[in-house]
Formats: C-alpha cells, sequence, structure tokens
C-alpha cells in the first residue's frame, strides 16, 4: 500500500475499489503474522513469492476457496520476469511442486491476453482452468494531453535487462538525431548514446508532465511482460507508442481504439476484478 511499483499500484487500487464495495479486505504480507485463511470467505493470492511453499500447500488441501492473481511468472518460474519461454521451460523442476496447487485454484487472474499465452506455453494443462483477464487499472485523470510542445522519445526503465536494455541501446544508436530521455536511472551501467538523456526516478505523480513532453514512448522488452503500464499510460498521455512483441498492454484490442477506449477500459479494471473475484467466490 506503499510502494509504487506496478504491481503494487494495481494491488492498491483493487483492494481500494473494494473497500468501497463493501468488501471486508484483510491483508496478509510475510513480515506479519500467519493468516488465519480458515475464518475468511476466500483468498486472493498475489505476488506472494515471499510467503513460504507450505503456506499454498496448506491453502489447497483446505477448504476455503482462493485465486491466484498473476502478476508476472510466478509461481511457474524463479525468474518472474526474466521467465525466457523455451521448449526446456515445460520440463521446469517446479512444475510437479506448483501445478497441483494452481489447478485447485478457482480462478486465475492475468493481465492481459499475452500474459496468459506466455503461461500456457509452459502450463497448457490450465488452458481449460477458468480465469479471466484484467487489465493493470490505470486512471485516465492522471494521464491525458497537457497541450504542451512536445519532442524527442521518453523510455522509462529501458535500462534493466528484461526491459530491454539492449535493444534500446541498439534503437538509440540506430537513430541518432533522435533525442531520448532515459527515466529511472541505469542499474546495470551500461554505456549510453550520446543522444540518450539519463534522468532518475519521476515521483508517479509527474509522470504525466514527462509524457507530455516528448512525442514518443519507447518501450521494447527482452522478454514478454505482462501489462506494462507505462505503456498505457503513454497512450493516455497522448504519446505515440512505439514498442515489440513483447509488450502484454498491447495484446489487448482495446489498446488500438484510441485513447477514450482505452480509458474506458482501464477505468473499469478494478469493477472488473471484483467482479470476477464475486463470481469465483
Amino acid at each position: 500500500m506503499v510502494h509504487m511499483g506496478g504491481a503494487q499500484l494495481t494491488d492498491r487500487a483493487h483492494i481500494l475499489h473494494g473497500l468501497r464495495q463493501g468488501h471486508d479486505v484483510a491483508i496478509a504480507v510475510p513480515e506479519g503474522p500467519a493468516p488465519a485463511i480458515d475464518v475468511v470467505d476466500g483468498v486472493v493470492v498475489s505476488n506472494g513469492q515471499a510467503f513460504p511453499l507450505s503456506t499454498f500447500q496448506e491453502l489447497a488441501a483446505g477448504t476455503v476457496p482462493y485465486v491466484f492473481f498473476l502478476h508476472d511468472f510466478w509461481p511457474m518460474c524463479k525468474y518472474r520476469l526474466y521467465y525466457s519461454q523455451e521448449d526446456k521451460c515445460r520440463e521446469c523442476y517446479l512444475k510437479p511442486r506448483w501445478l497441483p496447487i494452481l489447478q485447485k485454484a478457482r480462478l486465475l487472474i492475468w493481465l492481459s491476453p499475452l500474459h496468459r499465452e506466455a503461461w500456457l506455453h509452459s502450463q497448457p494443462e490450465l488452458e481449460g482452468h477458468p480465469y479471466a483477464l484484467v487489465p493493470s487499472p490505470v486512471d485516465p485523470g492522471q494521464f491525458y494531453d497537457l497541450g504542451l510542445e512536445r519532442r524527442g522519445t521518453l523510455a522509462v526503465d529501458a535500462g534493466v535487462g528484461f526491459k530491454g536494455g539492449d535493444n534500446f541501446i541498439a534503437w538509440a544508436k540506430a537513430h541518432p538525431e533522435e533525442p531520448i530521455t532515459l527515466v529511472g536511472g541505469n542499474p546495470e551501467n551500461r554505456e549510453l548514446p550520446p543522444n540518450v538523456t539519463l534522468k532518475g526516478a519521476i515521483a508517479y505523480e509527474h509522470m504525466v508532465r514527462e509524457f507530455n513532453n516528448h512525442t514518443r514512448f519507447l518501450h521494447l522488452p527482452t522478454n514478454t511482460q505482462p501489462f506494462e503500464r507505462t505503456c498505457a499510460e503513454a497512450v493516455l498521455a497522448g504519446c505515440k507508442v512505439t514498442a515489440n512483441k513483447n509488450v502484454g498492454c498491447l495484446s489487448w484490442p482495446f489498446m488500438h481504439q484510441g485513447r477514450e477506449v482505452v480509458a474506458e477500459h482501464l477505468s473499469q479494471s478494478s469493477a472488473q476484478f471484483w467482479k470476477a473475484l464475486e463470481g469465483a467466490f
């Protein structure tokens, strides 16, 4: 509820919506006491990788219904967003451990059609399992066209390996005339071309102006990314998006139907999420 990473923003929006709708939401974190799951109507597992395996084995052996809200590729792959989606992934040693637990879930929630497709590559056994596709909730009231003069290209966290660090450098070198702003730092200390201006982290509330200062948003992740809310924010803020096939949000048809349609779908995400939960519990 306090960290502003993408998964945390998503969970925060869904939790607040549930509370506003009158649901009694209890949040269990690994640092706190063990959750008393025998007294609740249902459990949502979201970013639960820090809990011990025994927590989920007990959940699967019990009678309380549960849903997996899958933010990335845990628990299918320990590398999470570095999931390589190779043929050998179908025989991963984690599969016998986790597949039975996933199969006992009332529902699996993925963030995009591409996200589900990538999961089914390694776990085709889940193809017939009940599921819902729910995009990340992004508030259109926070991302819009400010009418500023735009120039150049913006990238966010593109210096990170799984976000496409090498692809980003290659694109920048291939477009030496294009001024590029890189927000989020360069944690892997890549040598940046001279047309790239490096910025550190920017407060989420100030990103709307950063988008509006630029004509294009660039995102070329190396591996499949479940959603990538920065691309959705860029579209809402009026940027042209240059991306590759690994961006989950762009696998949604509505993302290609204009800002108003995008805004409508993303603003309804939390309502869609809770409708799916109510149907499962």
